[in-house]
């Protein structure tokens, strides 16, 4: 599993993030509730954070500074032609070969 970074916006809220196979997850912790979040911007309304609070400011540059982190791993693969399917999933078109495997093979009738 990839290694957890965690924000503390307050004594009773924090969020946890990694990024698995299909992309990065939050899990988000506030006072006896936990919710996990594939969406910042859902994670943000369940927080129930305003504009102009402290909080807020540090939470969208956390999460701007996670994306331009995804976005700088991401680029050296786009750059070599891979799609978006294989860098999430690990299997795409670029995976398969072009010819039938079994166009070589005698197929008993």
């Amino acid at each position: 599993m990839a290694k957890r970074e965690r924000l503390h916006l307050s004594r009773y809220t924090s969020i946890e993030t990694y990024r698995d196979f299909s992309g990065r997850i939050y899990i988000a912790c506030s006072s006896n509730a936990s919710m996990l979040f594939r969406d910042a911007g859902e994670l943000r309304k369940w927080l129930k954070l305003p504009k102009g609070i402290p909080s807020r400011d540090s939470f969208d540059s956390w999460i701007a500074s996670l994306e331009a982190a995804d976005a700088a791993k991401r680029k050296p693969l786009a750059e070599e032609g891979l799609s978006d399917e294989l860098l999430a999933t690990g299997f795409g078109p670029e995976v398969h070969e072009e010819e039938d495997p079994t166009a070589n093979t005698k197929m008993i009738t």
